[in-house]
């Protein structure tokens, strides 16, 4: 029988570069698709202007603060979508890197 925890992952010793630093397990890059990054871009954009209407809103008079809301309302309508489009874009990718089926392209994402 097995002595060793199945709950421990192993660990490998760590190589050491030219320079004394050691070498990380994996690479410290993540590759983002262009599609994501673009769906990245307009989220950040929606959180920005979100922001800008939630400072607005607290000094707003009544009428104005309805507007406000509307927008807000619409912002976070759009908010779900793009968090949508990211999700399909990320499976995409991955699908396209080998990492999961074709099959996983014709799942639902809920939200």
């Amino acid at each position: 029988m097995d002595d060793r925890d199945p709950l421990r992952l192993p660990i490998h010793s760590q190589h050491v570069e030219a320079d004394g630093d050691a070498a990380p397990a994996c690479a410290p890059k993540i590759y983002v698709s262009n599609e994501e990054a673009s769906v990245l871009r307009e989220m950040h954009a929606l959180r920005v202007r979100a922001l800008e209407l939630r400072a607005e809103l607290a000094a707003a008079p009544e009428p104005r603060r309805r507007e406000l809301g509307l927008e807000l309302e619409a912002l976070r309508g759009r908010r779900r979508q793009l968090e949508r489009r990211r999700e399909q874009a990320f499976r995409r990718k991955m699908v396209m890197l080998g990492h999961l089926p074709e099959s996983a392209l014709e799942e639902e994402i809920e939200l």
